[in-house]
């Protein structure tokens, strides 16, 4: 299994920094990418960038873009969707993976729809035996499912 490039998506906190989630899910994004044989590229949303990007400078990835500014400091819908859709379409990434935030969830769905692409949320797990598969839950977290893609 080859995928061409992963993307690993995240956005700053108040502070520049990445907060949990996003170091946690930049480990599920690099360990997914060495499996599966792809490019690992980072894309960064916040008022500031760099000194996130410098933390996780040695994570392993081809590059790291990001777009940055006082207008993406905060969470807003449409900046950071636009951000979001303009970092997958510069990365040509054809998976991408993103902590589930609540910046993010607003975002990124839209972001998405702009690209033509599909998103899926509440993912708990990544396995990669056998092509990516991805545990998420449905009905309030009662049930949980595998998906798969080649």
């Amino acid at each position: 299994m080859m995928a061409d490039t992963l993307l690993y998506l995240a956005h700053t906190d108040d502070d520049g920094s990445l907060g949990k989630a996003a170091l946690e899910t930049l480990t599920a994004a690099v360990e997914t990418s060495g499996a599966i044989g792809s490019t690992l590229l980072v894309g960064l949303i916040g008022g500031d960038v760099q000194s996130a990007a410098d933390s996780i400078s040695g994570c392993g990835a081809g590059k790291i873009c990001g777009v940055s500014g006082g207008d993406y400091a905060v969470s807003r819908y449409a900046t950071d969707a636009a951000a979001a859709a303009a970092l997958i379409s510069v990365s040509g990434a054809s998976l991408v993976i993103a902590p589930q935030t609540q910046r993010f969830a607003r975002a990124l769905p839209g972001a998405a729809s702009r690209i033509d692409g599909r998103t899926d949320t509440h993912i708990t797990g990544i396995s990669t035996d056998g092509g990516v598969k991805a545990q998420r839950w449905y009905y309030r977290q009662r049930m949980a499912g595998m998906i798969s893609r080649e």
